[in-house]
């Protein structure tokens, strides 16, 4: 996959496809599998803003028996199966915890008539013959077991817990680059760091976009017959001047998750009660409790998330030290015993998700509940040009699908149908996947060891030989990254070769993770960008300036 703007600006595409966040790569995706010429524009790098703000779960969507919204739950059930069939490498179960008290709604027998309605709804969960991604029934557990799970963890009235099966993605930024990898190979030309400034229009007519190299300040145009405005909290943005109805379709509000440099429980992941208060604007205080997520993830545990309302600039946002601290101490509160200190915090996820408003009386921001696909020619008379809003990242897939649907009816075009759903992404060519990784561990290629070895089966899958392929070019590509037991150079080379990466932060960030959870350090640094020097012919200034600009990223404002 290759950088090719002037292929972009001299091809006329079917489809355009702004903003390569999840829901867009999809599109893109299952826009290319159908035949179609698609052009996938990014102003960032692929999956670096909302995408990239996760506690690494794929939800099948139990909270949703709330509202009784079961065509909502049995989406998102499917929606994790057929994540787990195309890319078994990254998705599989994890199961869940969840502390009941001695009280209604929170007793172990409400709690147990909620998983059995659960496990009904989603009676063809297991609809895959890999073991590995086997859900079991949900169970409830007394208060003594509790503590095998939850060490420690003590609170009125606890009366024992309730456990129940989700999914966990090794890496969300791989799966976003799979998608957009596996639309490469189908035709589609992608490009990051290129931005919509204008739509091309003829008449009434869309017909492409007026775009910008963010990394040059170069602007170009690229023609197509339809444009798909996927571009997350930035979608209005992309509409500014171009539709008159001054409708907005993207309520912002922050979402920020913190990540702690320790395994807090031992297998499983747990929603636990905590405490949250709202002030309002008479000085008024609203006492409640929300849930809190503790997701295990390899050697860190991510824990979220705290919602708020925003009315500033996107560009603006970041997490600051205030909100850090505002939610470690409703943490704390949640589980006392796990005893999390602010310098455990080794990093923070913090991006935008639609809201519909805030609760007057909590002060709690009130989320987007479905997505919604805008057929411009409907609502403004603007033809070829659709806008997407998604509201979850279990579900994207099924809402690029839905979206192209409605491509190739505006276009009047025969409709080969949807194939994303049985159709594997690149690295996925996997059926049983714990005997891929114990094959791939024994073989051991330049002697790589058993963690190197498991990490390139989770993170490239049936595709890992792109990377063990550099060991014939140059040996030494096999050692690891300084201050990384599992991260090869070979990822850093291939990263830029291949994969379309442009600066330090796309590699340390998304193509591998060896800053998923931490900074790496400055040796890792280092010797990423004097890799990434050689090949892109950075100077020292260069080099230091990504560094420097990496560093900022783990420091909140």
């Amino acid at each position: 996959m290759k950088r090719n703007l002037n292929k972009l600006a001299n091809t006329a595409y079917d489809l355009i496809v702004v903003g390569a966040g999840i829901y867009g790569v999809a599109t893109a995706w299952d826009a290319a599998l159908r035949g179609l010429k698609v052009a996938l524009i990014e102003k960032n790098d692929f999956g670096s803003a909302t995408s990239a703000n996760s506690l690494k779960t794929i939800h099948g969507g139990l909270r949703y028996l709330q509202q009784m919204d079961i065509k909502r739950m049995r989406e998102s059930i499917h929606e994790r199966m057929v994540l787990m069939n195309i890319a078994p490498n990254l998705v599989y179960p994890l199961p869940v915890i969840m502390p009941t008290y001695s009280y209604k709604m929170k007793s172990r027998p409400a709690m147990m008539a909620a998983l059995m309605a659960n496990d009904i709804v989603g009676f063809d969960r297991n609809g895959l013959k890999d073991p590995h991604k086997y859900m079991p029934p949900s169970y409830t557990i007394s208060k003594s077991k509790v503590q095998e799970y939850l060490p420690g963890y003590t609170k009125y009235n606890l009366n024992g817990a309730a456990i129940w099966y989700d999914c966990q993605c090794y890496n969300t930024e791989r799966l976003s680059l799979s998608f957009i990898l596996s639309a490469a190979e189908k035709g589609a030309d992608a490009a990051n760091y290129v931005q919509s400034i204008g739509l091309l229009k003829n008449g009434n007519q869309v017909t492409g976009v007026k775009v910008k190299d963010t990394l040059t300040g170069n602007t170009f145009e690229i023609r197509g017959k339809m444009v798909v405005n996927n571009a997350g909290p930035w979608v209005d943005t992309v509409l500014s001047g171009e539709v008159a109805d001054r409708k907005t379709r993207f309520q912002l509000s922050t979402a920020m998750n913190i990540v702690i440099k320790r395994p807090v429980m031992t297998t499983h992941a747990a929603g636990i009660s905590g405490p949250y208060q709202h002030v309002h604007k008479d000085g008024s205080v609203y006492k409640a409790h929300r849930i809190l997520f503790f997701s295990p993830w390899r050697k860190y545990t991510i824990i979220g998330t705290n919602h708020l309302p925003y009315n500033g600039k996107q560009e603006d946002y970041k997490v600051t030290e205030a909100e850090i601290q505002d939610f470690l101490g409703a943490v704390q509160q949640a589980y006392a015993a796990a005893n999390i200190k602010r310098e455990d915090i080794t990093f923070f996820y913090g991006g935008f998700l639609p809201m519909a408003g805030t609760n007057p009386v909590s002060g709690e921001v009130k989320l987007q509940k479905h997505y919604a696909i805008y057929d411009h020619a409907a609502e403004n008379k603007i033809e070829g040009l659709v806008s997407v809003v998604g509201v979850k990242y279990t579900t994207a897939r099924d809402v690029g699908k839905k979206t192209v649907d409605l491509v190739f009816k505006k276009m009047n075009r025969l409709d080969p149908g949807c194939k994303t759903e049985v159709t594997r992404l690149v690295g996925g060519n996997i059926d049983k996947f714990a005997d891929f990784v114990k094959e791939n561990v024994q073989r051991k290629p330049y002697n790589l060891g058993e963690s190197v070895m498991k990490h390139l089966c989770y993170n490239y899958g049936s595709a890992l030989t792109d990377i063990t392929d550099y060991g014939k070019e140059d040996e030494k590509l096999m050692q690891t990254v300084p201050n990384s037991d599992e991260t090869l150079k070979a990822e850093v080379v291939h990263a830029v070769r291949h994969e379309m990466a442009q600066k330090l932060s796309d590699v340390i960030l998304r193509r591998t993770d060896l800053g998923s959870g931490e900074n790496p350090g400055i040796e890792a640094l280092q010797a990423v960008a004097k890799i990434m020097a050689k090949e892109l012919g950075w100077d020292e200034k260069r080099q230091k300036a990504e560094i420097d600009e990496v560093n900022r990223i783990y420091q909140p404002a």
